[in-house]
């Protein structure tokens, strides 16, 4: 009688665990390995002091790495930009520094990120490498608040009072209007004021910064408010109840000076104010004929 052969152990790979950590080992060891390579080379530069002719080969040695690694598939297929709805495609680019089909080991996302921010649209963005072929590119950008004019100059601003640009701002048309210095860096905190009475922010047409410390507001009409230099929240309720009220700034009103505490002062004209000819205080919205558009 013929000895029992023992029976045949089944094949590792056929086991589902084991063939799938098989797949990720060599996956790994196909991206991972040329990236370490090449990082190896780039990095010894660093830390090797050589003569003229040494640094020619470690650059020849260096060039050489990063072309491997882009043959091996380390290089920029793909370049994800999400965010973006002002910044230019063309300004984005010049900025990125990166284009399709090179070593993305070569690519610097720290030092993309400083250019990126640089561009007065961008608040903040994020620069993700992601091997092998991908550039993630998140753009936070800013929001823009109103327009501000000085020396007869206008520029829209964001929140933070920072100049957005100068250009093309007839599109802007309909943002809040703040007129001197200092008003860009305290135009939110007035314009979140004034918008929490809609009655009066609608008749609005401009807001004037004085001496840097407090606001004078321009209506359509040509009445101008003057609020104090402190608690212009509570003035703002006073005027938004005498409009409502006693339709204050539909009279024959020159100022409402509210600066004072205990008393406000208001100054007529003598004239119907239909038969009054509007001033014009110089506060130019954008149109197609501003040099500043």
């Amino acid at each position: 009688m013929s000895p029992v052969k023992p029976a045949r152990r089944v094949k590792s790979a056929r086991n589902p665990r084991k063939r799938k950590w098989l797949r990720s080992t060599g996956k790994a060891i196909r991206w991972g390995l040329p990236a370490v390579l090449t990082m190896a080379i780039l990095g010894a530069g660093a830390w090797l002091t050589v003569s003229s002719e040494g640094l020619r080969l470690m650059n020849l040695a260096s060039e050489a790495a990063l072309n491997f690694s882009a043959q091996a598939g380390l290089r920029v297929d793909n370049i994800l930009v999400t965010g973006r709805k002002r910044v230019s495609r063309m300004a984005l680019e010049r900025a990125l520094l990166a284009r399709r089909g090179m070593p993305i080991v070569s690519f610097d996302p720290y030092a993309a990120k400083t250019r990126l921010e640089k561009l007065t649209w961008i608040r903040s963005v994020t620069v993700e490498r992601r091997l092998p072929d991908t550039l993630l590119i998140d753009i936070n950008e800013r929001r823009p608040l109103a327009l501000w004019q000085l020396r007869g100059r206008l520029a829209l601003i964001d929140v933070d009072g920072r100049v957005i640009t100068r250009w093309k701002l007839k599109r802007y048309w309909r943002l809040p209007l703040v007129v001197g210095a200092g008003a860009a860096k305290h135009a939110a905190a007035i314009i979140r004021s004034i918008h929490a009475y809609p009655p009066l922010n609608e008749r609005v047409q401009a807001l004037v910064r004085v001496s840097n410390r407090r606001w004078d507001i321009k209506f359509k009409n040509g009445v101008i408010a003057r609020l104090p230099e402190k608690n212009a929240a509570r003035a703002l309720a006073t005027l938004d109840r005498l409009t409502q009220r006693e339709h204050l700034l539909d009279r024959d009103v020159v100022t409402i000076d509210l600066r004072f505490k205990d008393r406000l002062v208001v100054r007529t004209t003598a004239r119907p104010r239909a038969a009054k000819k509007s001033k014009n205080l110089g506060h130019k919205r954008p149109n197609g004929t501003n040099k500043d558009t």
